[in-house]
């Protein structure tokens, strides 16, 4: 399994420095946070300290799944444009967010067209030699409107049916109220990364591994199990934690 960092937990400031510190503490790639106002220059940073690349696709003010096609034509436009930004780099992956439903009473309706719309998104993907992973997202808790994909069911589904892959959050499915062993027993193959982080299972707070409920405990074991060798995804609080910070947490795993 390789190590990896997404540059949303550097915040907004990193350094070359920086870069090369994340390198040194033993990460083997980095996934770049594309709503950072200087992504495109942690693009240059990571790839100049020789990262593995990958990128989480924007999501703010974007909707995959809406009925509105004006703002699903600038969705697509907006991923098409970052993957082929990412494909420049040598990147590997690129995890996004499946939209949401304007209200719970749409979701069905809203499923069909999103699995339409997966299936153009991963044609992109596949120009630029991206692989697409879907995320699993926490639930609208007053099931005003319905996040996609926010049930383990849908998830496989969607995924199945666009021949993509999925991102598992262990900190959403957490909050989900989802297995971690079974889901990943789900996923079997479609899975494609992992991100890490640490949670009360009530809110997405993104601590470092042990500070909330260990909601990490086994997952090595339980992805051995099923001979998964793909990134694991560091996603911390920047908020919360320095850099420093995330890597004397690494240094203490690695001992």
């Amino acid at each position: 399994m390789e190590k990896w960092l997404s540059l949303w937990s550097i915040g907004q400031n990193g350094t070359p420095s920086d870069f090369t510190a994340i390198k040194q503490a033993g990460f083997d790639g980095v996934e770049i946070w594309a709503e950072q106002h200087r992504s495109k220059e942690y693009l240059d940073y990571a790839k100049q300290v020789g990262f593995k690349i990958g990128m989480h696709l924007p999501f703010h003010d974007l909707n995959l799944a809406t009925p509105d096609p004006v703002v699903y034509e600038r969705t697509f436009h907006v991923l098409t444009e970052w993957m082929e930004t990412l494909s420049k780099y040598g990147g590997r992956h690129a995890t996004f967010h499946g939209g949401y439903a304007w209200s719970s009473e749409e979701r069905d309706e809203t499923l069909i067209r999103i699995r339409e719309r997966l299936l153009s998104l991963n044609e992109k993907a596949k120009q630029y030699g991206i692989e697409l992973l879907l995320e699993n997202l926490i639930p609208d808790k007053l099931n005003y409107c319905h996040h996609i994909a926010s049930n383990v069911e849908e998830w496989l589904d969607l995924i199945h049916e666009a021949n993509i892959k999925a991102c598992l959050d262990i900190g959403h499915l957490a909050v989900m109220g989802d297995n971690l062993e079974t889901t990943i027993a789900k996923l079997g193959s479609a899975l494609g990364a992992v991100h890490l982080s640490d949670n009360d299972r009530k809110s997405d707070l993104h601590l470092l591994p042990g500070e909330g409920e260990n909601l990490s405990k086994d997952l090595n074991n339980y992805l051995e199990a099923y001979q998964y060798s793909g990134p694991i995804v560091y996603e911390i609080n920047p908020y919360k934690y320095s850099l420093q910070d995330i890597i004397e947490h690494i240094t203490k795993v690695n001992v």
